[in-house]
């Protein structure tokens, strides 16, 4: 799955990716080390790029082929669950997770998924995750559950039903 967009002049890709290896995967890892430490433990690299041979991606890219944003998931449970969520820092606050999650919210329904899982780091142990808290509400994920004892600080789960 592809979508191709203009905006101001400039033009955009939007694909689906299963699997990825090799380029988009060093690409993906290497967004990753740029949010790192702020939104990432020093783990999450490596292991996103594990998490890659067993994961499907969503990127959106410019056309002088800059990795913009990209959303990592996976199925579990019949929902489709976000496991990793980036924007380049550079182009954070500027619109472009929000289409990206336009398009992936989109595809879910498309293949018939009723809801959309996320997991995240509850702001009250790392503040900076407000950002983050803020960005899913505005995309209609609801807070379900705070799950203490998973990732040390605790976790919360947010759900973004279909229609």
């Amino acid at each position: 799955m592809s979508s191709n967009i203009t905006l101001m002049g400039k033009n955009y890709v939007i694909q689906l990716i299963q699997r990825p290896t090799d380029y988009l995967a060093d690409e993906i890892v290497n967004l990753v080390r740029l949010l790192s430490p702020e939104w990432f433990t020093p783990d999450v690299p490596e292991d996103t790029r594990r998490d890659l041979l067993f994961q499907d991606a969503f990127y959106l890219r410019r056309d002088d082929n800059l990795l913009l944003s990209c959303l990592v998931f996976t199925c579990w449970d019949g929902s489709l669950n976000i496991t990793l969520f980036a924007t380049h820092p550079d182009y954070r606050g500027q619109g472009w997770g929000s289409i990206l999650m336009h398009h992936f919210a989109n595809y879910a329904r498309q293949i018939g998924f009723r809801q959309i899982v996320v997991l995240t780091v509850p702001p009250d142990t790392k503040p900076v995750y407000q950002a983050t808290l803020q960005f899913y509400e505005k995309h209609s994920f609801v807070l379900t559950k705070r799950i203490e004892n998973l990732w040390g600080s605790g976790t919360l789960k947010l759900v973004k039903t279909l229609e």
